[in-house]
């Protein structure tokens, strides 16, 4: 049985001296554990922590035994900004929230949004000028903001996009460094502090107002804004403006940051591998011939589907899960968890394991043969989660990836310019660092 005492990884002075490169790039020092180390990584920090690698202990914990696995780090240090939300909300809540929104995200649902979302795309590249420089992180984030606003909540966010995700990554950045350093109590007026608070209340008047003009509305849409309106819980109680408050401020983030983030990562891949741009260009000639997609589409852009599948194993939307145990257990591994040891679960980290990935830094969506996604055991490629806490809008966010990317590509050719340091920026999410300027280039 492998115990507590057993699991190796670096020491405390070690992790004192590896912190400028923590700090800069996280996620690639984990992974750097991970292969120095092995399947479980001990790091002797505030509370005892692993990286866990075994892919088996990692769905035992989100998949066999999530009830004694409590969500950890980022989502609830910053607890003011997410509240009671479905990212971070716990049992019997989570349970309760999901269920009531479940039926906006079915299949049934999406299949009738698609022309939405090309119609927004084409608006939002409407603009870009042939040979213009843009920071396509900023393009993405305003663009993926505006159709979650609108296919979510009937709202439409183009003037507003900017300044709305402007002040959630500024929160997010915010929440990152609370929880890296020693928080310092909300009320203590130093600068970081004033600042979260500054953005959290200009996110709360733009939620809260959009909840108040909605409920003056007597025609609603039917769009998830209504069924939370709607809901009733079992002792027939209405949904409160706080915690409808916290479920779209989880939605707005999450619904825009996950999609944006893996159109940046795509584009800066393809940039750097025009043979897979090529096979790109000629799949859309094939299968559009010029025209937008439609959702009838989407099977046959099976190349585009082999693409974001591995832009996505290198550059998971959610990089990091982190849980907190609440009792005692032990992993299949042998590991014996303790209460209160907390517990890194990355798909970055998995999606780079050497044992089921051959080259694994590498671009190469040719390896995703089905039968090599037979192969793969569960808890090794998961860039949307598993079990009971999968993301909800999975099936949209697929969706909105196969739609905008070939609106966009087949229409632009986005080259990154040269000289960037592009690194990834580890927050909730995981967004290139200092933007990605890249120069538009209409095709012939």
């Amino acid at each position: 049985m492998t115990s507590f005492h057993r699991a190796s990884g670096p020491s405390r002075i070690r992790l004192l001296r590896d912190l400028p490169g923590v700090r800069r790039n996280m996620p690639a020092y984990m992974v750097d554990l991970a292969n120095e180390f092995g399947e479980t990584v001990y790091i002797p920090i505030r509370y005892p922590t692993y990286i866990l690698r075994n892919p088996e202990d990692v769905k035992y914990i989100l998949v066999n035994n999530p009830k004694n696995y409590h969500k950890a780090g980022s989502l609830k240090v910053g607890k003011e900004l997410f509240g009671n939300g479905l990212v971070s909300g716990e049992p019997p809540l989570h349970t309760q929230q999901r269920r009531i929104m479940q039926p906006m995200f079915h299949r049934q649902s999406i299949s009738r949004l698609g022309e939405s979302v090309v119609d927004d795309a084409l608006k939002h590249i409407s603009g870009w000028q042939n040979g213009a420089v843009i920071d396509l992180a900023e393009e993405m984030m305003a663009l993926t903001l505006t159709i979650v606003g609108k296919v979510l909540f009937s709202v439409d966010l183009h003037r507003d996009a900017r300044e709305i995700g402007n002040a959630f990554l500024t929160a997010e950045r915010l929440v990152v460094r609370r929880m890296l350093s020693v928080p310092i109590p909300l009320w203590v007026p130093t600068p970081s502090n004033t600042l979260y608070r500054k953005v959290i209340a200009q996110i709360d008047h733009f939620v809260f107002q959009l909840i108040s003009n909605r409920r003056k509305t007597e025609d609603q849409p039917g769009d998830l804004l209504s069924m939370l309106m709607g809901a009733r819980f079992e002792d027939g109680t209405a949904m409160s403006d706080q915690q409808m408050r916290d479920e779209l401020v989880t939605l707005l983030a999450a619904g825009h940051e996950t999609v944006a983030n893996t159109f940046d990562w795509t584009w800066h891949l393809l940039s750097h591998h025009p043979e897979v741009e090529q096979k790109l260009i000629e799949e859309w000639q094939r299968v559009l011939g010029g025209r937008n997609p439609t959702m009838e589409d989407i099977p046959a852009l099976t190349y585009t589907d082999l693409v974001l599948t591995e832009s996505m194993r290198l550059y998971p939307p959610a990089w990091i899960l982190a849980r907190r145990a609440i009792g005692p257990d032990q992993l299949p591994s042998g590991l014996e968890v303790r209460i209160g040891d907390e517990l890194m679960l990355s798909p970055y980290v998995q999606h780079r394991h050497p044992g089921y990935f051959t080259d694994p830094d590498s671009f190469i969506p040719e390896r995703w043969t089905p039968e090599f996604r037979k192969s793969l055991p569960g808890g090794v490629y998961f860039p949307f989660g598993m079990g009971t806490r999968y993301c909800i809008g999975e099936q949209l966010a697929k969706m909105e990836l196969m739609m905008v990317l070939p609106t966009i590509g087949q229409k632009i050719k986005l080259i990154e310019v040269p000289g960037q340091a592009v690194q990834p920026e580890a927050l909730i999410t995981m967004r290139p660092k200092d933007g990605l300027k890249m120069e538009v280039s209409y095709r012939a």
